[in-house]
């Protein structure tokens, strides 16, 4: 996760990796660039796929944004590489694009989300505990008391999801503020965190969409995602594919 354009919003960071011809459209098929490293790929790559059920056939061009990169990047990617980029998180108090791209409508309603070992909501946390956050995330600002007075807290940073989350299951914290996305996809290779605990986070910036980027001046194939992401709505595929990361504003 990196800090995005604008004091407190946040957004997963992309990079290059390889190289090809791409940003072709073909009749009804798109080209829509998809992040080997971001938390919600796996998701991406099944919304690709269902694409082409619903009249929209896509093809995917995977690269991996691990490093993270320049706002830059993400018009390069636009202009040379695919119509759409997935998997851009958009932060309901600032939908902030990169200077001339556009959103979609977005396919993914999720959130950062408290998660502990034994069941806990944010305002059972006591003062003194430790929590672990990811660097430059909105838990960290939380924490760090950039959206009003700092909670009394320990605050325990770390570079990664990853590792926010080894640090709960290691109890070197009490709890965790993470990205829902990034549970999700722990959850896969930690067979013990799907027995932790997740709730609602109350703060600023906690609530997020997740759509495709577009260039601002070529909207066919956003008109052409957007359609298509009607059709799997009505057909209820979309909310079974996205069941897994869509934080619900209710503790569980």
């Amino acid at each position: 996760m990196i800090v995005k354009r604008g004091a407190l919003a946040i957004a997963l960071g992309l990079a290059l990796l390889g190289a090809g011809p791409f940003g072709v459209s073909k009749g009804h098929t798109s080209v829509i660039c998809l992040d080997s490293s971001s938390p919600s790929f796996a998701l991406d790559r099944k919304i690709v796929a269902a694409l082409s059920a619903v009249g929209e056939p896509a093809t995917p061009f995977v690269y991996d944004g691990g490093e993270g990169v320049s706002e830059r990047f993400f018009k390069y990617l636009s202009r040379t590489k695919c119509g759409l980029i997935m998997g851009y998180p958009v932060d309901l108090a600032n939908p902030d694009p990169p200077d001339g791209l556009a959103l979609t409508h977005p396919y993914l309603s999720t959130a950062y989300v408290l998660v502990t070992r034994s069941k806990m909501t944010q305002a059972a946390l006591k003062s003194g505990m430790t929590i672990a956050v990811g660097m430059g995330t909105a838990p960290h600002f939380y924490l760090a008391g950039a959206f009003g007075a700092t909670p009394n807290f320990v605050t325990n940073t770390y570079q990664t999801q990853e590792q926010v989350l080894d640090a709960l299951g290691a109890r070197q914290a009490q709890a965790a503020m993470v990205w829902e996305p990034s549970l999700v996809r722990y959850d896969l290779t930690h067979p013990a965190a799907r027995a932790w605990h997740t709730a609602s986070l109350h703060m600023q910036h906690s609530r997020w969409k997740m759509a495709a980027l577009y260039p601002e001046d070529d909207t066919a194939a956003a008109k052409r995602f957007d359609a298509a992401l009607d059709r799997l709505q009505s057909s209820g595929q979309l909310a079974s594919l996205t069941k897994a990361y869509t934080w619900e504003q209710t503790d569980r």
